[in-house]
């Protein structure tokens, strides 16, 4: 889901319509750390955000299904778990089913423990109850 943002004649974004943007494209979630990052430096957000619409929304050598799962196995080990949310819902949106997600979850135990498992299941489960 690529958002356009109207941009200034300087060719960049103001803070607040880089912060609109991103939440587009990101269901309505940025962390405090974005927001405070988009406010105090919106051109380092901007190329921030132009990295994350490269690697997360073309389709290069992996689909984006494939990148969503990848991403959801790395948040879980690190224990990020509302940002897993966050991409739980996108990959639903790009058809990842329910098993496609636990399947990444399962693999994501063998390298970041048990716990990457269970706590990243509780946070798909309550992504997909957010979606409905």
């Amino acid at each position: 889901m690529r958002v356009v943002a109207k941009k200034q004649p300087s060719g960049k974004l103001s803070s607040e319509e880089l912060i609109e943007k991103m939440k587009k494209e990101r269901f309505g979630r940025l962390s405090d750390a974005h927001l405070h990052l988009a406010e105090r430096d919106p051109e380092f957000m901007q190329t921030y955000d132009d990295l994350f619409q490269l690697l997360m929304t073309r389709e290069r050598q992996l689909t984006i299904k494939q990148k969503e799962l990848i991403v959801i196995g790395m948040l879980a080990v690190k224990g990020q778990f509302a940002a897993m949310r966050t991409h739980v819902k996108r990959a639903r949106k790009s058809g990842v089913t329910e098993n496609q997600i636990l399947e990444a979850l399962e693999l994501a135990m063998m390298y970041g423990g048990t716990e990457s498992m269970i706590h990243g299941t509780l946070a798909m489960l309550e992504a997909v109850a957010e979606s409905k």
